[in-house]
């Protein structure tokens, strides 16, 4: 029941974001929706402790990827301007790339938190806005530790326009 006055949440769970033109698949765990003046979506990613320091990462950095990436405006990409994927096909009321928030969890607290800061490392230089936290930590309402921040510009120059059409 929706309590009058409160935001209406709505979570879905395993959703695929894909590009076939990059050869680009993953799942997200839960994707949280909720109307706000940037963006109405966050990403979530759970670990459990039996992904691989290499995959948990590389996880973080196909974000990236999906979210530079760039398609020509037109039925044919006839028209002189490209625009983000996720913009118009996944997350079209954005306009900023959803927020990855990624938890932790599975291992012992001191262990979670070397994990947490392997991950920080990890994704050093990535670009789009990146919150991580341990599950113990965040049953304490402890806050995210941000781990990257959203620039859109840096990702435009890393990723742009798509060069044939």
């Amino acid at each position: 029941m929706k309590l009058p006055g409160t935001p209406r949440f709505h979570w879905q769970v395993e959703v695929n974001h894909a590009i076939k033109a990059i050869g680009l698949s993953f799942s997200t765990d839960a994707v949280r929706t909720l109307p706000t003046a940037t963006s109405e979506v966050r990403l979530f990613e759970v670990d459990n402790g039996t992904m691989t320091r290499v995959r948990l990462a590389k996880g973080g950095w196909d974000y990236e990827r999906y979210a530079g990436h760039r398609l020509w405006e037109g039925a044919r990409g006839t028209v002189g301007r490209s625009y983000d994927f996720w913009a118009r096909h996944r997350y079209p009321r954005s306009r900023l790339f959803p927020t990855l928030h990624v938890v932790l969890t599975g291992l012992p607290e001191h262990r979670l938190q070397r994990r947490l800061q392997a991950l920080a490392r990890d994704v050093e230089g990535i670009i789009i806005a990146v919150l991580a936290t341990t599950l113990p930590r965040l049953k304490r309402g402890e806050p995210w530790s941000e781990l990257a921040v959203d620039d859109a510009p840096r990702r435009r120059a890393r990723y742009p326009q798509v060069i044939s059409r």
